[in-house]
C-alpha cells in the first residue's frame, strides 16, 4: 500500500507504551468488523522447513505460484521492508447449517456464496490502515490472501487459533469458519500468544474428506482436494475423482461441517457473504446452459470467478454426470457441441456416467467431427460405458 522506512523498534523506553498502541490498534480492528485480531512476529523460521517439504511432494499441484517466492512466505520483511510486526485479522463467514442438496442442485463452498472476500475484507483492512497513517503515521502493507505470505501459520503465531489437521485455522472462541487479512507494520510491537493444538486424538475431518485429500495429520494433498479440483486446476479432472466430487461445484466444506468445534460457530452478521443471487436459485441444467456474458454477469464480484467460465461449467457438468437423474440428459447433449472443448470434454464423460442409452446417437455424431483429442478420448470412454 505503501513504500516503507526502515523498521522502527521500540527501545527499552518505549516499551511502556507498546502494549497501548497494540490494544488501540486491536480496538479499531475490532470497530471496522473484525471478529478476531492479533500480532505475530514478522519471521516464522519453522514454517518454512514445512513449506519446503510439502512443495518438494508436488502436493501444491498445478498451482505454480506457490512454488515463487516460497522463501518469502515466512518472513514478512522480505515482502515489506522493515517490517517487524504482523497484524492479523480474521472475519466470521459462516452462514449457518446448510440444507441438503437435491440432486440438480450444485453445492457451492460457503465461503463463496458471497461477495469475494477479498474486496470485504480489502476495504476493512484499509479503514485500518487509514487509521495506523493517521493515528501513529504508519505505513502499513495490506494482503488479503493476495502475496506470497503464510497466512495461517501467522494466524496460529498471533493467537487466532490452531492449526487443524484440515489444514485450516480453528479458533477455540468460534469455529474454523473465518477468513483471514493482514497488515505489515515497520514497527517491532510485543507478539501475542500463540494458541495450542486442540484437535487432540479425533480425526473426524480426515474420515470425511470424500477424496482422501488429507494424507496425514495437518498435510493436504491439492491434487486430491476437491476444493483445488474445482477451483484451481485449469484442465481436465482425472476421471478417477469425477465421481467422488459428487455435486460440489465450487469448493468442499466436508472437512468443516464434521469439526466438533464448529459447533461453536455463530452466523455472520456481514450482509456482504450472504447467498447472493441468481447462482442462489439456479439448478445445475440452468448452470450449464448459461451463456460467458451471463456467467461474468452472475459472478461479477464474486470469488467463483477463479474457476473461469470453462472450469466453472467443467464442475456443472461433473455434477450432471453424478446426479442419476435423465432430467440432465438434454442439457449434456446440447453441451457436446460447447466452444469450450473442457466442457464437451466432462458433458461426454457426464452422459456416460448417467447411462442412459439415448446419449449413444449424439456421443457417436460428436465423435465424428470432433477434432480435440482429450475429448475423443472423453466420448470413446463415455460410449464404452453405453455398450455402443
Amino acid at each position: 500500500m505503501h513504500t516503507s522506512p526502515d523498521r522502527l523498534p521500540l527501545h527499552p523506553m518505549e516499551k511502556s507504551h507498546a502494549l497501548e498502541m497494540r490494544e488501540a490498534i486491536r480496538e479499531q480492528a475490532r470497530s471496522v468488523g473484525f471478529d478476531r485480531v492479533g500480532f505475530a512476529p514478522a519471521k516464522l523460521p519453522s514454517e518454512a522447513p514445512r513449506l519446503a517439504e510439502w512443495l518438494a511432494r508436488g502436493y501444491h499441484g498445478e498451482m505454480a505460484w506457490m512454488e515463487r517466492n516460497s522463501g518469502r512466505r515466512a518472513d514478512g520483511e522480505r515482502s515489506f521492508a522493515g517490517t517487524g510486526t504482523l497484524l492479523c485479522c480474521g472475519l466470521n463467514y459462516y452462514q449457518g447449517p446448510r440444507e441438503p442438496a437435491s440432486a440438480l442442485k450444485g453445492v457451492i463452498s460457503t465461503y463463496a456464496q458471497g461477495d469475494d472476500y477479498h474486496d470485504v475484507l480489502g476495504e476493512k483492512l484499509k479503514q485500518l490502515a487509514r487509521f495506523l497513517s493517521d493515528r501513529f503515521e504508519l505505513p502499513a502493507k495490506i494482503y488479503v490472501d493476495t502475496g506470497p505470505l503464510l497466512e495461517k501459520g501467522y494466524a496460529v503465531a498471533a493467537g487466532l487459533g490452531w492449526l487443524g489437521k484440515h489444514g485450516n485455522v480453528i479458533s477455540r472462541r468460534g469455529s474454523s469458519w473465518f477468513f483471514l487479512g493482514e497488515i505489515l507494520l515497520p514497527i517491532v510491537l510485543p507478539p501475542d500468544a500463540p494458541e495450542s493444538d486442540h484437535c487432540g486424538t479425533c480425526h473426524r475431518c480426515m474420515d470425511a474428506c470424500p477424496t482422501a485429500a488429507i494424507v496425514e495429520p495437518f498435510v493436504v494433498d491439492s491434487r486430491l482436494c476437491i476444493s483445488y479440483l474445482t477451483i484451481e486446476l485449469r484442465g481436465f479432472v482425472p476421471r478417477h475423482l469425477r465421481a467422488l466430487i459428487g455435486n460440489r461445484i465450487y469448493g468442499c466444506d466436508d472437512c468443516q461441517d464434521v469439526c466438533p468445534w464448529n459447533r461453536f460457530a455463530e452466523k455472520s452478521e456481514e450482509a456482504a457473504f450472504f447467498p447472493r443471487e441468481p447462482l442462489a436459485s439456479l439448478d445445475l441444467i440452468a448452470m450449464l446452459r448459461l451463456s460467458r456474458d451471463e456467467y461474468l454477469s452472475a459472478t461479477k464480484g464474486s470469488a467463483i470467478r477463479r474457476a473461469r467460465y470453462a472450469g466453472f461449467l467443467r464442475n456443472v457438468a461433473i455434477a450432471l454426470g453424478n446426479s442419476g437423474d435423465s432430467r440432465a440428459l438434454p442439457a449434456l447433449v446440447e453441451a457436446l457441441d460447447h466452444a469450450e472443448p473442457l466442457v464437451r470434454g466432462h458433458s461426454a464423460w457426464a452422459l456416460g456416467r448417467l447411462g442412459e442409452r439415448q446419449a449413444l446417437a449424439p456421443l457417436r455424431q460428436r465423435l465424428g467431427r470432433e477434432e480435440k483429442d482429450v475429448v475423443r478420448e472423453e466420448i470413446e470412454w463415455a460410449l464404452r460405458e453405453l455398450g455402443g
